[in-house]
């Protein structure tokens, strides 16, 4: 009997012993994964960053004929096409990742309106203010991936005290606004003027 209870006892222990050792290897690895993750993606978030800082300091140049050109193209940022273990994330700081290309895509559809049904020659401000305005704010959700990427794994944080992407990124967003603003007041009165007259004509 005492034999028995050996074996059993012994074949518990082992068992249990097993799932520890799975257990300790696979959060080992999930951690590695992580960093190794948190790495890839901050590097490329970083890239996407450094080219909003590009869009957002655009004040455009003119071109031949005589209107006012962009001087650098809106980035891109695709996360399904790094090779990185996803499941090894936090599910809401993987979905604030996966989401961030659908966030571009909004934004550049207000760019496109602002183009189309408010922006004129030969300045077109609405469109510049408007691009100005949504690269800020993508600017911003990036830069807050990439410090909560840096908590999770642990990785060093750059030591940034006078300068900040996000310091620039706020002001411009701040500028954009209250250009935008500017605009929208300065169409309404022009706007009211000129119904204002039209009652008067009639």
């Amino acid at each position: 009997m005492d034999k028995l209870q050996a074996v059993i006892l012994g074949g518990i222990l082992g068992f249990v012993l097993s799932i520890i050792k799975d257990y300790f290897f696979a959060n080992k690895k999930q951690k590695t994964e992580r960093y190794y993750l948190a790495i890839i993606v901050s590097a490329s978030l970083e890239s996407f960053i450094s080219k909003c800082l590009d869009v957002v300091c655009d004040d455009g140049e003119y071109g031949e004929r005589g209107c006012l050109e962009t001087r650098v193209s809106t980035p891109r940022f695709e996360p399904m096409e790094l090779d990185v273990s996803w499941q090894s994330l936090d599910k809401g700081l993987l979905y604030n990742i996966l989401t961030l290309p659908e966030k571009i895509s909004d934004a550049n559809a207000h760019i496109s309106a602002a183009a189309e049904y408010a922006a004129s020659p030969p300045d077109y401000e609405e469109f510049f203010d408007t691009r100005k305005l949504k690269y800020s704010e993508l600017g911003l959700i990036a830069c807050s991936i990439v410090t909560k990427l840096q908590t999770t794994a642990k990785l060093p944080k750059p030591d940034l005290k006078e300068w900040s992407p996000e310091k620039v990124f706020s002001e411009q967003k701040e500028k954009a606004l209250k250009a935008i603003r500017a605009t929208e007041k300065r169409n309404r009165e022009t706007n009211e003027k000129l119904f204002g007259t039209t009652e008067k004509n009639a």
